[in-house]
């Protein structure tokens, strides 16, 4: 914005140089830039102005004094006669008389407010086009990744910051505590959003539950939990049904990996399937 507003001034400096600098006194760089900005192109303004402080004056003494060649001159003035901002006198030779400067502003003024209305129609229409063409676009492919070390935990606190639904969890003790650890605020906040979080995890005797995992548990029936006798073979998180981070190893840390993360519809039915199982041979409840 600011280079144009340079090269604005610059053209309205060399506009003044051409007009100001010869017979035309009192016009200055922000009388053309004004005009400029309003839609009259730098000829147009160095002749309207010269009329303007001349008050009338044939088109070869406008020409000499706007620096508009002889050979342009009709032309230039044709187009501000047709815009009303000039008019012809009927004299020998023919002279040119400028509109005075309160009536030229109002009609310039308004003519740049319909083209603004105008285009504000055009982009409220393409605004509509390209909303509609997003909401029928073609889903996005079901991917598949490896999540590492260098992930640090970010993936799993973006999901459960963006869930709308369910959580599903199965894991062992120590992951179980890593999560409820690290991401105990996003926890409950989507529990805040009635989102309904279910747990499986291999619990050691002489280990207590953190104390807001306990008050959710009596508080929220959002949020269920069951325990197994034995770690389980497989880790894994389902977020909403749609995305699933599988560990690679029992062992896996949250925040350190190895996981493998997907939107494959298979995967996460089969990653479901096996929660699905242990939910429902786990009798225990805490």
């Amino acid at each position: 914005m600011q280079s144009k507003i340079t090269k604005l001034q610059q053209d309205a400096s060399q506009m003044f140089n051409h007009c100001g600098g010869l017979s035309v006194s009192g016009v200055g760089v922000e009388d053309v830039e004004v005009l400029v900005a309003l839609g009259l192109t730098g000829r147009q303004t160095r002749v309207y102005l010269a009329l303007l402080k001349t008050g009338v004056a044939t088109a070869k003494v406008a020409a000499k004094i706007s620096q508009v060649n002889r050979q342009d001159i009709h032309r230039v003035i044709n187009s501000l006669q047709e815009t009303g901002l000039i008019q012809r006198k009927i004299t020998n030779p023919t002279t040119f008389k400028a509109t005075p400067i309160k009536e030229t502003i109002t009609a310039l003024l308004q003519q740049k407010t319909n083209q603004i209305a105008a285009l504000q129609l055009k982009t409220t229409l393409l605004t509509e086009k390209y909303n509609q063409t997003q909401t029928t676009s073609v889903p996005e492919k079901p991917c598949l990744g490896l999540l590492s070390e260098n992930d640090h935990g970010k993936k799993h606190r973006q999901a459960i910051e963006s869930i709308q639904h369910s959580i599903q969890l199965i894991s062992t003790w120590k992951q179980f505590r890593q999560v409820t650890t690290l991401y105990e605020n996003q926890l409950q906040n989507a529990l805040k959003k009635q989102v309904t979080i279910k747990a499986i995890t291999q619990k050691p005797q002489n280990h207590a539950f953190p104390n807001w995992i306990s008050t959710a548990i009596t508080k929220n029936h959002a949020f269920k939990l069951k325990t197994l006798t034995n770690p389980p073979t497989a880790t894994l998180t389902v977020f909403d049904d749609s995305q699933a981070a599988i560990a690679l190893s029992n062992t896996a840390s949250f925040t350190r990996g190895p996981h493998l993360w997907t939107t494959n519809s298979t995967l996460i039915t089969i990653a479901q399937a096996y929660f699905k199982t242990n939910w429902t041979q786990t009798k225990k409840l805490t």
